[in-house]
């Protein structure tokens, strides 16, 4: 059996999470790096939630910076701070956070950011929802606040599909608010040898694991910062990693799904302009070497 028929005949197990269970706990993990004024802001939006059954789990990726202004924000039983020893990037900061949601027993995560602020109504809204539609495991909504140019907003709820609506098609664009049922993610992770972006590790093998709902509700404000990871993107890649993720994506789709003929397509000509790219990591100037 293909491993994409594999994972949707595993469908049935989105069926866990009923009505008539005890109230749907959310984890919502936060990565930070020394931004200890925007994180306060991201906290307090999170406590302001209408609906009270959610977990925070706070990643600091090695920060540098005092985050003692904010501590007494933390006083609530509901919040873990956990400080990472070494910085790895805001990927492997996300998976310290779903490692911990999961320990946890939380029902579902929302991955957020400490410079973006979810709307106080976004899990009472995410709850209804979930309840609505329980052959689900991955609801995704809208933000509110900066856009990409090419970002496309959610007008009308129903499925989804990831791959002919996102990663190939043009229903699904821009940055999404996703709550991702635990019992659906399993063992899959963002891949940590990004520091940052690259989601598509994450998303690919995941929308073959469940299905996907999408509604309109604005469920979180972002901001896209100069020192953000939104604004750090360029046509070229910069590193042998990045060159390699180029193609990689559409043999991860293949994999998932052997009939995506898109995929099949974008591939080769992604392959076609790798040694462009591979001639432009030579040529590009290299950094000074940091005193």
């Amino acid at each position: 059996m293909p491993l994409y028929r594999a994972c949707l005949a595993g469908q049935k197990t989105a069926r866990s999470f009923q009505v008539n269970r005890p109230p749907i706990v959310f984890g919502i993990i936060i990565p930070t790096f020394n931004r200890p004024a925007l994180l306060g802001l991201a906290v307090a939006a999170v406590k302001a939630q209408t609906y009270p059954h959610w977990r925070l789990f706070i990643c600091d990726d090695a920060s540098v910076a005092d985050y003692s202004p904010v501590m007494p924000m933390m006083e609530d039983d509901r919040i873990e701070f956990i400080r990472r020893p070494l910085n790895g990037g805001c990927n492997a900061a996300r998976n310290t956070g779903i490692d911990a949601a999961i320990r946890s027993r939380v029902d579902f995560i929302i991955s957020s950011g400490d410079d973006e602020e979810i709307d106080p109504r976004a899990l009472e809204e995410a709850v209804t929802v979930i309840n609505e539609h329980p052959d689900c495991g991955w609801f995704i909504s809208n933000t509110a606040g900066d856009e990409k140019a090419v970002s496309k907003k959610i007008v009308t709820a129903g499925y989804r599909d990831w791959l002919d609506d996102y990663v190939y098609g043009k229903k699904l664009r821009g940055d999404k608010t996703h709550v991702i049922s635990t019992v659906a993610l399993g063992d899959i992770r963002y891949d940590g040898r990004y520091r940052n972006a690259n989601m598509w590790p994450f998303f690919i093998p995941l929308s073959a694991r469940t299905r996907l709902w999408a509604y309109p509700y604005p469920s979180k404000v972002i901001r896209y910062l100069e020192d953000g990871i939104t604004k750090n993107s360029s046509r070229y890649p910069k590193t042998w990693l990045e060159v390699y993720s180029r193609f990689a994506k559409h043999a991860c789709a293949i994999r998932y799904r052997p009939t995506k003929f898109a995929a099949y397509r974008y591939l080769i000509l992604e392959l076609l302009k790798t040694p462009k790219r591979i001639l432009y990591l030579f040529r590009r100037p290299k950094r000074p070497a940091a005193s």
